[in-house]
């Protein structure tokens, strides 16, 4: 599948500079541009055009793509690593981190689960969650209802009505109702200070997630190897 890229744009003197790494048995190729604010538009472009000929010729399609830079990822002819598809796989454990750290037994926790469509990665969560909770609340437009139908002849588990509310919500998409506390796990994912994490396995903070998103993506970790811890710094 060839190496992950990484863009660090810069806004300051330098010549840049490009290189490999390793993280368990995924390489990373990571190419630094420096660009003044105050540089010719012509000479940026150039120096991007360096970088971008750099993560190509070594096989990259995949980029962790810094937001600084005034070029997106996909403009430059790469498809940026997002974290919403792990994140929306491990929703189910999420749901239970987040009910034991509010002090609710998961036997007695009410979960929503809200989405615009009726998702595979929703359905998972929901048939994952169904044999754990005391009450789980399907907002999805048009499909919901039939689904919680669905799930109680399936696992003789009552839907809640929206006026229970719930301990925790899981947004897989925007839009739509929240109760109590919020899991959004699409887009950029924010997860109420979760977040998560393969012991044993050193990643750089501040790209951590995306390269746990590629590792698993790859079949190099596995779901069970991952574990749902906080975030050093946030309640």
């Amino acid at each position: 599948m060839g190496p992950v890229g990484r863009l660090i744009w810069r806004e300051e003197r330098g010549r840049g500079s490009s290189e490999l790494a390793y993280y368990g048995p995924l390489p990373l190729v990571s190419v630094t541009v420096c660009a003044p604010a105050r540089m010719g538009a012509w000479r940026r472009a150039r120096r991007m055009r360096r970088a971008v000929a750099i993560l190509r010729q070594a096989g990259v399609r995949r980029v962790i793509w810094d937001t600084a830079c005034p070029w997106r990822a996909r403009e430059a002819g790469f498809t940026p690593v997002e974290v919403e598809e792990l994140y929306q796989a491990q929703a189910d454990r999420l749901v239970l981190a987040e009910l034991e750290r509010l002090g609710v037994a998961r036997e007695e926790g009410r979960v929503a689960l809200v989405g615009q469509r009726l998702t595979i990665p929703l359905q998972r969560t929901a048939q994952r969650l169904c044999p754990q909770v005391r009450g789980l609340l399907i907002q999805v437009p048009g499909q919901g209802e039939d689904y919680a139908r669905w799930l109680y002849g399936q696992y003789g588990l009552p839907m809640a009505p929206a006026g229970a509310g719930a301990d925790v919500t899981v947004a897989f998409s925007p839009g739509g109702p929240r109760w109590g506390r919020g899991l959004e796990v699409y887009g950029p994912c924010q997860l109420e200070g979760l977040r998560l994490a393969a012991p044993g396995l050193e990643l750089p903070p501040d790209i951590e997630q995306p390269l746990l998103a590629q590792l698993w993506e790859r079949g190099m970790v596995r779901g069970e190897d991952l574990v749902v811890t906080e975030r050093k710094g946030e309640p």
